[in-house]
């Protein structure tokens, strides 16, 4: 099982805090298909204005072609934010 936690704009656009993924394992780039497929239609996400976090290690240090197992929380959330 994956975990997905969404923060701020994506929470809302998702209109929920965690995704649950029943995979083994996954590559980074099918996490925005899955976000995609649970958006409100009216609403977009920019994959380019993403702060993405493996076990609280930024995505863009750990490279867009890991692989996302089992036990993983992701942690995705937009660059700009409020407080």
């Amino acid at each position: 099982m994956i975990t997905l936690k969404l923060l701020g704009s994506i929470k809302k656009c998702c209109g929920k805090e965690n995704i649950i993924i029943n995979e083994e394992e996954i590559m980074i780039s099918n996490i925005f298909s899955i976000l995609n497929q649970s958006i409100n239609k009216s609403n977009n996400i920019d994959k380019e204005n993403l702060l993405i976090l493996i076990n609280g290690v930024d995505l863009s240090i750990s490279g867009t072609d890991q692989k996302i197992k089992s036990g993983d929380t992701v942690t995705i959330a937009n660059l700009v934010h409020g407080g």
